[in-house]
């Protein structure tokens, strides 16, 4: 069975189970004459309540997803101490070195462009920014191993390699896209060579600032993904020509195709994980939960309520622009044979309909979320699928800020539990 028609089946059974509980908190079952011999309860079923502490095995798991692999990139700096820098890179690996004329003919090779610009499209739902800010181009291609490393492309981010800037005087831009002037020459040169075109941009201002550009992501390219356009000026006419995102590096088509567009977290603070279970941040992190719940509490009782009991401890926010985290709770559909964790994140679904949290990362105490559909769904599980869940930020790899939260390490009071209410299963039949 595949993970898609296993979220579609526990997708089905979440459905008929939440319609089941609902008849029976909204009937009152009573015996009397009216009921048929062998029908009634024999009493009724009160709401019981229980705590457990089910969990067996919990941790924060880093470089998922891969950092190219995004639909949303982070431009975002912080001065000061406590310094952020957050940069991205988007890569043009297919420079064309001629276009087809408009009237037809052989195509023609490019010597000259003009209008060179890259186009990219904000996030305004998590853009903000207070004063005006300057987004940076930069020529960051290069031959040196390690093309993915943050280290390495950081250093590229030199003035003789500047391709262009743009300032935003307000973080609503009308059509909510940005047009970056790109360096004519420097573009034409690269279409004269067929060279790859690998664009770092980078965010600019005095003051505490953010900038959500849309990216890839895993769907490819689409309408607000980050295009450069040019015109292949000549003597006579031209047409404006689009490059996409593309990769060629590193190693499989897959991964390279993850890189087209890459976040680059250059500076950011970050506090000793130690045991903590630290959902969001830079790079990413999400949590990985397995737990043994004892069968009668999935199989031989109606769940009213299921709730994941989870004691936040308080975090320095690197971004003081973000007052929450989003989290998303997620039901882990991979096998016991996928012993990779990371690998076994990757097969997680929202399809059991759990619903998300929003967490202040300066907070603490205890934070509630609702696994109910969760533990009516494992019932349709295999019994070679571990019962376990995934926690991640919905701006997983866009959000400079991290929730964290005690593990089954901590102290008892502390630790995750799961909080139950349900009502037994009634025996029907003569007394």
């Amino acid at each position: 069975m595949t993970p898609l028609s296993l979220a579609r089946r526990l997708a089905a059974v979440v459905g008929l189970a939440a319609l089941a509980a609902g008849a029976a908190c909204s009937e009152q079952l009573e015996g009397g004459a009216g009921c048929a011999a062998g029908l009634c309860p024999v009493t009724n079923a009160a709401v019981v309540d229980t705590t457990l502490d089910p969990v067996v095995l919990d941790t924060a798991l880093a470089g998922v997803p891969v950092a190219g692999d995004l639909p949303v990139l982070l431009l975002a700096t912080r001065p000061g101490a406590d310094s952020l820098d957050v940069r991205a890179v988007v890569r043009f690996d297919s420079v064309p070195g001629s276009f087809a004329p408009p009237a037809g003919g052989d195509s023609v090779r490019i010597t000259r462009v003009d209008s060179t610009a890259i186009r990219l499209t904000l996030d305004t739902s998590g853009t903000r920014f207070t004063g005006p800010v300057t987004i940076q181009a930069y020529d960051v291609d290069t031959a040196a191993a390690g093309d993915t490393v943050v280290d390495v492309l950081a250093a590229l981010f030199r003035p003789d390699r500047l391709l262009g800037e743009v300032t935003l005087a307000s973080p609503t831009v009308t059509g909510d896209t940005v047009s970056l002037r790109l360096s004519n020459d420097a573009f034409a040169a690269k279409a004269q060579a067929r060279a790859r075109l690998r664009i770092g941009l980078r965010l600019v201002s005095a003051t505490s600032a953010r900038v959500r550009l849309f990216g890839v992501g895993v769907g490819g390219v689409n309408a607000v993904s980050p295009v450069v356009r040019f015109d292949p000026a000549t003597d006579t006419i031209f047409r404006a020509v689009l490059v996409f995102p593309a990769s060629v590096t590193p190693g499989s088509s897959e991964l390279a195709r993850a890189y087209r567009a890459q976040s680059l977290p250059v500076r950011v603070p970050r506090l000793t994980d130690g045991s903590d279970l630290v959902i969001g941040g830079l790079p990413a992190r999400r949590v990985y939960m397995r737990f043994a719940v004892p069968a009668r509490f999935i199989d031989s009782v109606d769940l009213v309520r299921a709730s994941l009991l989870l004691t936040q401890r308080a975090s320095g926010a690197p971004d003081a622009l973000d007052t929450g985290v989003t989290v998303r709770p997620l039901a882990v559909l991979a096998t016991d044979a996928v012993t990779d964790l990371r690998r076994a994140s990757e097969f997680a679904s929202g399809a059991v309909g759990l619903d998300t949290l929003r967490v202040d990362p300066r907070g603490s105490g205890v934070r509630v979320f609702s696994v109910v559909n969760l533990l009516r769904a494992w019932r349709a599980l295999p019994t070679n699928t571990p019962r376990a869940l995934v926690l991640r930020a919905t701006a997983e790899g866009a959000q400079a800020a991290e929730l964290r939260f005690y593990s089954i390490e901590a102290a008892a009071e502390l630790r995750p539990r799961l909080r139950l209410s349900y009502v037994p299963r009634t025996n029907f039949g003569l007394p």
